[in-house]
């Protein structure tokens, strides 16, 4: 019986791009709001008209982006919260937090930069943008991992060439799991743990 991705594993990717869109909207509406308070309490005579027509044109913008806020605000914790439940309920909440600090720690930890091999700088590129795609999801019984296998044959050959290094980092991280070998899953190269 194949393993299918978990909803965690799915909804990952989109969750990260949702927070980065939301936190750049509310970076974008701060200046607005300082702006749009600026110009309200302008008591300048001289400027009167102006800071009239700017502020509606501003009030505008801010309405605009309040509802982009709110959208993907929105999309987020529609995503978010079936997981949270889920975990409340059938794991732990601190699996899910170690699960997001240990993706982006393998990430980290599998980045390769250029040597002194002369390796392609397109093969690097495509072997660490497959890289910023792995994910690790971490239960109670068991943990898989999943890396993107890029679709160039010599950036797929650096992840398999890592492939024991992997192994052996994510066992250092969990003692109590027994992990099985990577195994190919689609375009995805996969390690299950049980415990």
């Amino acid at each position: 019986m194949k393993k299918r991705k978990s909803y965690f594993i799915r909804t990952f990717h989109i969750n990260g791009v949702l927070l980065s869109i939301l936190t750049l909207l509310i970076l974008i509406r701060i200046p607005f709001k300082l702006l749009e308070v600026f110009l309200k309490h302008e008591t300048s005579t001289f400027l009167a008209d102006y800071s009239k027509i700017m502020t509606r044109v501003l009030e505008g913008f801010s309405s605009m982006l309040d509802g982009m806020i709110a959208l993907s605000a929105g999309g987020l914790l529609i995503l978010v919260v079936p997981e949270l439940i889920t975990r409340i309920a059938q794991d732990s909440l601190i699996n899910w937090v170690y699960s997001i600090w240990v993706s982006f720690r393998l990430r980290r930890f599998l980045v390769r930069q250029a040597d002194h091999e002369g390796e392609g700088i397109f093969k690097l590129q495509q072997h660490n943008k497959s890289i910023q795609k792995s994910i690790i999801d971490i239960r109670n019984q068991n943990i898989m991992y999943l890396v993107k296998l890029p679709n160039d044959v010599q950036a797929q050959k650096l992840i398999l060439d890592t492939k024991d290094i992997l192994r052996e980092e994510i066992s250092s991280h969990f003692p109590d799991y027994s992990f099985s070998n990577f195994e190919m899953y689609k375009h995805w190269l996969r390690i299950n743990g049980t415990k």
